[in-house]
């Protein structure tokens, strides 16, 4: 049984590369289309070994339990052969003897009823121990996410900010870890705050940590000068509308005022900003929803920018929103809509490459290496400068 169990884990391993194979399959379609020798090594070299690898080890595990139910049958036998011959160099009532036959044959059954659900047990084994490791690798449990609690939450007087703030990452198999901080830091409301640097710097995590998705190994998160407790991270986190460079983007809207009357005002509220964002010839608001999000990637991301429109939260938080933008919505986003938001009184935290638009911000955070290397604030004189 503990060999078939290897065999079951080893074809467990290969279904792993299977799905990741026919995820490259379905994300990298166009790029196979064009590739014709990659193609064919995606579905020779990858697909069809690996299912053939499958199909070999399961089949090895399957074999492995025949054999054992068999070796067993087999005993069975034996150990009847063996009375048997026992008996006739004895002498042995015939009842007595029929009955240790019919015994053993009787309990045959049942053992090999059990026998035959080992595979079935091994392959269940494997199963539950594959998904107690991927929930020990990948959840991350919360036990103050709360369901019950209407929309809402925390509230902002004068900003947000980190004290002493430290987070590190698993070290790679012969590398370094990846640490963060400490980070000293604090965010005024109404304030529009660019944080760039190099990639691999830290600053999606600082956004991360910020945004309290990541919970600091030190330090502590500020609202208004006071530590955001994990019991109130969960609030804390509603003060954030998130534009990610990775971001999904949801059809429904959630309306600023609650029930009917916000639903039904939707269209209007949201008609001008995706005339602004000229996507209103593609995409229109109907019974709470986006008609489509089928678009490009610049597109998509302007209908994001809708959302955080019409969410209305103090706190928006942009990474690299204009990096998929053509030169004239890039221009439009960092000089007319980041003030236009500011000017709101809402506190723009803001990712970005372009130092063409540095000016725009109020301060310019540096980051290098996981720490803050400058932090630059917007003066009369760097203005005219």
């Amino acid at each position: 049984m503990t060999r078939a169990e290897a065999g079951f884990w080893k074809a467990r391993e290969h279904e792993d590369q299977l799905h990741k194979a026919y995820r490259q399959i379905s994300e990298g379609a166009k790029e196979l289309r064009m590739h014709r020798e990659r193609r064919t090594r995606m579905f020779g070299g990858q697909i069809e070994r690996i299912v053939d690898d499958i199909r070999t080890v399961n089949g090895r595990a399957i074999n492995t339990y025949v054999m054992a139910t068999a070796f067993g049958s087999a005993l069975f036998f034996l150990l009847i052969a063996l009375i048997l011959g026992w008996a006739a160099f004895r002498a042995t009532e015939p009842a007595v003897l029929s009955g240790f036959v019919l015994v053993l044959l009787f309990i045959k059954g049942p053992i090999d009823t059990i026998a035959g659900t080992l595979p079935n047990v091994g392959r269940a084994k494997v199963a539950f121990k594959r998904i107690a490791d991927l929930s020990a690798r990948f959840a991350t449990p919360e036990p103050h996410l709360h369901l019950e609690r209407p929309a809402g939450g925390a509230t902002m007087a004068e900003g947000i900010g980190m004290r002493g703030v430290r987070y590190a990452f698993d070290a790679p198999e012969g590398g370094e870890a990846f640490v963060l901080g400490p980070i000293d830091l604090t965010l005024r409301r109404g304030e529009m705050v660019f944080i760039v640097g190099d990639n691999g710097s830290g600053k999606t995590t600082l956004i991360k940590l910020l945004l309290g998705l990541y919970a600091p190994q030190q330090g502590e998160v500020l609202i208004d000068g006071v530590a955001v407790t994990p019991e109130a991270r969960d609030d804390y986190r509603q003060l954030f509308t998130t534009v990610f460079s990775d971001f999904y983007l949801f059809e429904d809207l959630v309306a600023r005022e609650k029930g009917d009357a916000g639903a039904h005002a939707l269209p209007q509220a949201a008609l001008p900003y995706l005339q602004r964002l000229e996507i209103d010839h593609k995409v229109s608001v109907k019974d709470g929803s986006f008609s489509t999000v089928d678009l490009s990637t610049g597109q998509r991301k302007r209908l994001a920018l809708v959302h955080a429109y019409l969410e209305g939260r103090p706190v928006l938080v942009f990474d690299e929103w204009a990096a998929d933008q053509d030169p004239a919505f890039r221009h439009l986003f960092y000089t007319e809509l980041l003030p236009e938001l500011r000017a709101k009184v809402h506190m723009l935290v803001v990712i970005s490459h372009d130092d063409r638009y540095f000016h725009v911000a109020d301060r310019v955070i540096t980051m290098r290496a996981g720490r803050i290397e400058e932090d630059r604030s917007r003066t009369p004189q760097s203005l005219a400068a």
